[in-house]
């Protein structure tokens, strides 16, 4: 299942706690990259849905890709980033804890609050249990390595391109509910609950020789075009990956990063008929269809950022862990919560069909609402503590958070922000475990699955502090004259 794995211990052996001895450099920038394969060899548990699904070969291999930054002043003062992204579900409290802890034995020499681990939301890759986490930090340590080992004087461009890869998912109707995949196709609908993203934002990387060696694609979007596959499956990061190397160079990094979209999927919410033409017409699978459009935005930018590759006058990074209100639980929540857990668990008891049906998984979804109930008679207050990454390239930004977060949120950090450019990153790591959505307030007042309180810890009062608190730390990196 996990061929190639190797024991911890052993690889920090061939590392060697010294791997990255203190090194004197020129000041100045520099980057590195480096890429590699976390594909299981055999059947896996999909993660993703309620529903059990047994993995059943692979359509797209998963990877790790890794971008190693630093910036040397003239003063001496260093500061570095190093970005993983990864083609999995989320980061939980299990892989975040197991990369960090091989990251911290490896490479004492650098600061682990600088390690920014980020998920695409593919929904075709393994559950991230211990076995699997321990797999992946045997593979993405000496990836980390070889980036950070490779880094030489470089240069960076950036630029905005547009795709149109993300819809909104949730459906308004006549009595102002709203539903997630809801029909368009009704009387008594009414509108799409919310603005989409169509920002495609890209950043290129250049080593001493000029060569391009990286990309970071910026999309408002989950990769879960194939979210009920039961093959693993990098979703559409696995095409655009191959056309943009094939344009690039095949040793191309590609890092795609999910920007705020807990409420967008690549699933087509109206005019299907129209859209599936085309995709026929061109003779492209869906996800190639996708990947097209962002390819096309990505080389629309190169046409005039490849001419723009500069120095950044300067990298910082920026870490902080902060505290989030969690969205409060009424009584009324709960009663409804125990009887829909008491519902799916009888469901599953008298299910014959290995829990295909998903009963086990709602239940449990269901019963954490009343085990937060319980709680409350101790701390009727309780916070939810998080972290934020706010990195500065040159005249950009990119802004990390845990959560599956609401557009209006990551467009709010956009408008707001000092930087020319900003990325905003979903999906990344936290303190507690994988991104639960956190909802806008007309989306709390419209219900539906993302928006109930079993889909949230955090809610739009918690969202509105995290968009205060990130632009505090983005404010910081751009001083006003």
């Amino acid at each position: 299942m996990y061929r190639g794995m190797v024991i911890l211990g052993s690889l920090f052996w061939m590392l060697g706690p010294g791997c990255w001895a203190a090194e004197t450099k020129a000041p100045g920038f520099y980057v590195g990259a480096a890429s590699c394969d976390i594909t299981p060899d055999g059947p896996v548990s999909l993660a993703g849905q309620f529903y059990t699904r047994i993995s059943e070969g692979v359509a797209t291999p998963i990877m790790a890709n890794v971008l190693a930054l630093e910036s040397i002043a003239a003063d001496g003062k260093q500061d570095h980033a190093i970005w993983v992204s990864l083609d999995i579900g989320g980061i939980p409290l299990i892989f975040n804890t197991t990369i960090r802890e091989a990251f911290r034995e490896a490479f004492p020499q650098l600061d682990v609050n600088k390690l920014i681990l980020s998920a695409t939301h593919t929904h075709s890759a393994p559950l991230r249990g211990e076995e699997f986490s321990e797999f992946c930090a045997s593979r993405v340590i000496p990836a980390i390595k070889q980036a950070w080992e490779s880094r030489s004087a470089g240069k960076y461009a950036y630029g905005l391109g547009h795709a149109v890869v993300a819809y909104n998912r949730r459906a308004i109707y006549a009595n102002g509910t709203a539903v997630m995949y809801g029909n368009t196709n009704s009387p008594n609908f009414r509108a799409m609950e919310g603005m989409e993203d169509h920002d495609v934002g890209t950043l290129f990387f250049w080593n001493a020789e000029d060569k391009l060696i990286a990309m970071m694609v910026n999309v408002a979007c989950p990769a879960q075009e194939m979210e009920h596959s039961l093959k693993i499956d990098a979703d559409f990061w696995g095409p655009v990956r191959t056309m943009l190397q094939k344009e690039h160079g095949e040793d191309l990094v590609v890092l795609g990063v999910c920007g705020a979209a807990g409420d967008m999927s690549p699933h087509i919410r109206y005019r299907k008929a129209a859209e599936e033409r085309m995709r026929a017409l061109r003779k492209l699978s869906r996800t190639e269809e996708l990947a097209r459009r962002i390819v096309r935005a990505v080389e629309e930018v190169w046409e005039v950022a490849e001419a723009t590759r500069e120095v950044p006058s300067t990298v910082r990074s920026l870490y902080q862990e902060i505290e989030l209100p969690e969205r409060k639980i009424t009584e009324q929540d709960y009663k409804e919560a125990v009887a829909n857990a008491e519902r799916e668990e009888k469901a599953a008891a008298e299910s014959k069909d290995g829990d295909k049906s998903g009963h086990s998984g709602k239940a449990r979804w269901h019963r954490r609402i009343a085990q937060r109930w319980e709680k409350l008679a101790e701390n009727p207050n309780p916070m939810y503590p998080t972290c934020v990454h706010v990195v500065r390239i040159g005249d950009t930004v990119l802004c990390t958070n845990q959560f599956e977060l609401y557009t209006d949120f990551g467009v709010q950090m956009k408008s707001r922000s000092p930087a020319k450019q900003t990325f905003v990153v979903q999906l990344c790591d936290g303190l507690i475990g994988g991104g639960t959505y956190l909802p806008s307030e007309r989306a709390m007042q419209g219900g539906g699955y993302g928006a109930v309180i079993q889909s949230n810890m955090v809610g739009a009062e918690g969202g509105q502090i995290l968009v205060e608190k990130t632009l505090e730390m983005v404010n910081q990196l751009f001083p006003r004259p």
